[in-house]
């Protein structure tokens, strides 16, 4: 009986041990000061490295205090990544100001170099003329939500090279995450294409670990 318990409580210290995530990328703006541009900090640069795009620091609207970055009408501002296998949750939180108008983007694409080659795998457009949300590559659209955060999110299976996404903690639809590129993670794109300004802050990209791969797999280990 008692080495069934020491078993027991070797098994549940491990289980609170292996952590669900493990961060890999985050960024919440508060570091950089307010009004300053992104490009050039954080590893941020504005498409193609073009400073023209820039998007600013601010400190008018915050999920987490004290700064969001404020996109505009002339911003496209790029976070570059590298992965190449593994599931990957990657999240945003935006404001959208119900005085908005015209259209704003959030962009995840596969291959970003600086050479021109360029390939999108999500393309969320957020539409404050039409009071919509929706995936250009996708067919689900949801009511888009103002004077709130909401969170973007999309869990990301590079070894399926398949996508689910959601909008405010609901499931939209799942996608091919390739399309047609490279089964890869190349950015985080926020965009606007002449919209006027929306806010973001508190975006991530984390890896997300199965229960299967840690947890399960050690619990094995002890009983053995």
């Amino acid at each position: 009986m008692k080495n069934l318990l020491h078993l027991f409580v070797a098994v549940f210290t491990m289980m609170l041990f292996v952590p669900a995530v493990s961060a890999d990328w985050e960024d919440n703006f508060d570091s950089y000061a307010n009004g300053s541009g992104l490009h050039g900090q954080g590893n941020w640069e504005g498409w193609n490295n073009d400073p023209a795009f820039d998007a600013y620091v601010t400190d008018i609207y915050s999920y987490s205090s004290p700064h969001s970055v404020a996109i505009s009408t002339t911003s496209d501002i790029v976070q570059p990544f590298s992965e190449t296998s593994g599931e990957w949750i990657m999240t945003s939180w935006h404001y959208v100001p119900s005085s908005s108008t015209g259209q704003q983007y959030w962009i995840l694409c596969n291959t970003y170099p600086t050479s021109y080659n360029e390939d999108w795998s999500l393309q969320m457009n957020l539409d404050s003329d039409a009071g919509t949300v929706s995936a250009d590559e996708g067919s689900a659209v949801a009511t888009l939500i103002f004077d709130q955060w909401i969170e973007l999110k999309v869990e990301i299976n590079l070894n399926d090279d398949t996508q689910d996404v959601y909008y405010n903690g609901i499931f939209l639809e799942s996608l091919n995450w390739s399309s047609g590129g490279q089964i890869a993670i190349g950015c985080l794109d926020l965009f606007s294409p002449g919209g006027t300004t929306i806010y973001w802050d508190d975006c991530s990209l984390v890896e997300a670990v199965s229960l299967d791969q840690t947890t399960w797999g050690q619990i094995k280990t002890v009983l053995h």
